[in-house]
Order: structure tokens, then C-alpha cells, then sequence
């Protein structure tokens, strides 16, 4: 801990913020969420500077890049950049809805209509406003593809009555095209959702990635030779899966093709996975798409943030909430280390909805059925305990519970214990970590 905070205090000298910059920043993060490449240029004309340094971050979205304060830049100005634990992806949507409402020219309601409105508002993420159609509550997401239909009809339901009473309309922006139109159409009465792309965005956030492999037999060979995999071995052990060891001793050719084969089955695969996992980089890859994702991998931990790419099974799953790619991925690595083939006797589970009593994964082993469960630290421990009654209850022949926080490690093998002919294992899923030198 010390080291860190050396370290920032040694950015922030170097750094040497003016007091107009760091207004800049702290409205960026308090208020405005994210930048625009232009907004970045006009708020703080050293941007580029800070993001050499990491105070800012960039992620590219539907509606292009956006730069965000990044956790280093939250130590850098706040004293307790703990405490700032708003998750990048509330951010992203902050920008989004403030870019909509200013394009759209909404106007901040008076006092007497804020009172009005806010009883209405709760804990939901909406601003009231003055629109063309009166005053109203406006709420928008970038991120996952938009409001959910789930969310949309909470809304409705929790503010449809309110709404026609107090004579208030309730206007969702989203860069779907379709997304939430049918629901506007059954409550016109009291609901507007208008899809748009501020700012000239193409609505695509998925990228490709430019092939260009290093041509030296050297390179072209095994990933591990037997002293350097050994040397990996001895400095990091429970590193490598047993899978990947056989692997990284195949040529890189054989390495891409079965990259191209996982990637299928698992749906989603992290970079640090292919560093990790195949000892490749991305240029080693031809036209495989990809986002660009900054998350919190382990649920409450504020102090894990990271900028990672997903690279993707197919277009759609670009619309997907960062939450669920990572829990692909985390169920991907979970697979790795029991060994499990990416084969057609593995299935991940594809639904957007996952029912609670459905595993994310399941492997047909030839004694029975395993189900397979990521958790990223979110779940509550009696949903974890009903999550065991349900699948000791459709006779799988195990239980593989995959959790990103090892602290949580005891205490669900504990819940597994007590659940009365269940059976199974534990296992820490990091599809995040890094690939260490030797």
C-alpha cells in the first residue's frame, strides 16, 4: 500500500494539475461521466498527457471513444479514491444520457417542478427535465445495448400511474434501433423511447483485429520449451492448467486454430486468456472481433479496475452488458482448469436471462452431467445455497463453482458441505490475470 501511494503522490507532482484541471476532473467524474474525443480537447487540453499517465482512460463505444477517469486518476485527486465506487459502466451511461439530452436541446426543470418530480425519481437513474412534450423524467443506457425490456417494464409499472396523475412523461434514450419501441407503443400514453447515436456514432462497437504474425521459425514453434516451462512451472505453480501446458508446447499454428475452436464453445475469450492461455498476441489473430471493456472483475472490490478486450464468438454478443461477457469468459476459464474439452459435450448456456435454476455451463462427462457455475463475487450467499438445492435436485453428478474473489472460497465450499448429497468443488476463475514473466 505504501508503494502505491508513492507512487501517486510521485504522479501527482510530476503531473502538477492546474486548479482549472482538476475542476475538469472531478466534473468529469461527479457530473459528466465520460468525454468526447472533442469535449476532452475543450475540458483539458493536456488530455492526451493524462492518458499517457493513466488518469484518463479510453474505451471505445456505439458511439465512439469515450474517456473516463481512471483509477489511478480517482487516487490522483481524491484523498479516498475507495470510496469512489461508481462502476465504469454507470459512467458510460451518464454520458450517453447527457450527450442525448444536450443534442435534444432538454432543459433543467425550476425548483417547483424538481419538487414536483422528485418523489418519483427513487433509486432510479432518471433526470428530470423540460422537454418538447412538458416536463419529464428522462433516463437512457449505453451499455448492454440499451434498457433492458426487464427494466423498462419496472419503470413502467412503478411510474405509469404517478405519471398520468402528475401529468409527467417518462423518455428513455437508447442506441437500439428496436429496443423498448413495442413497450413505448402499449403506454404511449406516458412513454417515449427514441433511439440515438449522439455525435455521429455508427452504432458498432465491436472492432477487428489486423493480422500481422511475426514470420521467424522461432516464433512460429512451441510457446514453452522444457526449460521455460519449467522455469513458469516452479515460479508459478497452479499457473497453467493442464490443458494449456500441452498446448503451449504445440506450434503457433496449432495454437490459433484451437483459440478459433475455444472461442466457439466458451463464446468469449479475455486478451489476458490469450496471452495466458495460448501465448499468442492479437495481431496473431485474422478479423476476430473484439470490444474494449474498463470493469471491476471481482464484485465490491473497487481496487481492481481494469481496461481489458473481450474477443467475441459473434457479432451480437457486442450488445452484451460487460458483466455478462466476463462471466463467459469466467465460465470459459472454469473449463480450462477441470481439464474439460471445448467440444461439443460442453454447452454453455446462451440464454440473455439465465433462469436461477439453470447452470451457466454443463458438461456431459461420461458418468453424468456437470454443472458449471462463475460467480463474480455478486451473488448472495442464500441465492449461492439455492443455487446447490436446485442443481443437487436435477441429479447433476456434480457442482463446479467457479468464484473470482478467493475470499469467498471457504465460505461457499462451506455451503456446499451442508448441502445435503451435493457434490462437487470449488475453484478461484481469474480470467483476468496476467500472464507474469518467468
Amino acid at each position: 500500500m505504501g508503494t502505491i501511494t508513492a507512487a501517486i503522490n510521485r504522479l501527482s507532482v510530476s503531473l502538477a494539475l492546474t486548479p482549472d484541471e482538476r475542476k475538469a476532473l472531478e466534473d468529469l467524474y461527479d457530473y459528466e461521466g465520460a468525454w468526447t474525443e472533442r469535449e476532452a480537447r475543450l475540458r483539458c487540453p493536456r488530455y492526451q498527457d493524462l492518458l499517457k499517465a493513466g488518469v484518463l482512460v479510453s474505451v471505445r463505444t456505439v458511439i465512439g471513444t469515450l474517456h473516463l477517469l481512471s483509477l489511478t486518476g480517482r487516487q490522483v485527486l481524491f484523498r479516498n479514491a475507495a470510496g469512489t465506487n461508481v462502476a465504469p459502466q454507470r459512467h458510460l451511461d451518464r454520458a450517453y444520457l447527457r450527450l442525448c439530452m444536450e443534442d435534444y436541446g432538454y432543459l433543467p426543470v425550476d425548483d417547483d417542478t424538481r419538487a414536483v418530480l422528485k418523489p418519483f425519481i427513487g433509486k432510479l437513474n432518471l433526470s428530470p427535465m423540460i422537454t418538447p412534450q412538458g416536463a419529464a423524467l428522462v433516463g437512457g443506457a449505453i451499455t448492454g445495448g440499451g434498457l433492458s425490456r426487464t427494466t423498462t417494464e419496472r419503470l413502467v409499472t412503478r411510474l405509469k400511474s404517478s405519471a398520468l396523475a402528475h401529468r409527467f412523461r417518462v423518455i428513455l434514450f437508447t442506441p437500439s434501433p428496436s429496443r423498448g419501441q413495442g413497450l413505448a407503443q402499449t403506454h404511449a400514453s406516458m412513454l417515449t423511447v427514441i433511439s440515438y447515436l449522439p455525435g455521429g456514432g455508427r452504432g458498432e462497437r465491436a472492432q477487428l483485429t489486423t493480422f500481422n504474425p511475426g514470420s521467424s521459425e522461432e516464433y512460429a514453434g512451441p510457446a514453452l520449451t522444457p526449460i521455460i516451462r519449467d522455469m513458469f512451472v516452479r515460479k508459478h505453480p497452479g499457473l497453467f492448467p493442464e490443458q494449456t501446458l500441452t498446448l503451449l508446447g504445440e506450434r503457433r499454428a496449432d495454437r490459433i486454430e484451437q483459440f478459433k475452436t475455444d472461442l466457439q464453445a466458451d463464446r468469449v475469450i479475455s486478451a489476458e486468456q490469450l496471452r495466458r492461455h495460448y501465448f499468442l498476441s492479437p495481431n496473431d489473430l485474422k478479423n476476430v472481433r473484439y470490444v474494449e471493456a474498463i470493469m471491476h472483475p471481482v464484485h465490491g472490490r473497487v481496487s481492481l479496475e481494469i481496461k481489458t478486450r473481450f474477443y467475441l464468438a459473434g457479432a451480437a454478443l457486442q450488445r452484451q452488458d460487460d458483466n455478462v461477457l466476463a462471466h463467459y469468459a469466467g465460465t470459459g476459464e472454469m473449463r480450462r482448469i477441470m481439464n474439460v474439452p471445448a467440444d461439443e459435450k460442453f454447452m454453455v448456456n446462451t440464454r440473455k436471462r439465465v433462469a436461477r435454476d439453470d447452470p451457466d455451463a454443463v458438461f456431459q462427462s461420461p458418468y453424468g452431467p456437470i454443472a458449471f457455475e462463475y460467480d463474480s463475487g455478486s451473488y448472495k450467499l442464500e441465492d449461492v445455497q439455492s443455487k446447490f438445492e436446485s442443481f443437487g435436485q436435477q441429479d447433476y453428478l456434480q457442482t463446479i463453482w467457479g468464484t473470482a474473489n478467493h475470499n469467498r472460497v471457504p465460505t461457499i465450499e462451506k455451503i456446499m458441505r451442508e448441502e445435503e448429497g451435493l457434490k462437487g468443488q470449488v475453484i478461484l476463475s481469474e480470467w483476468w490475470r496476467a500472464l507474469p514473466s518467468p
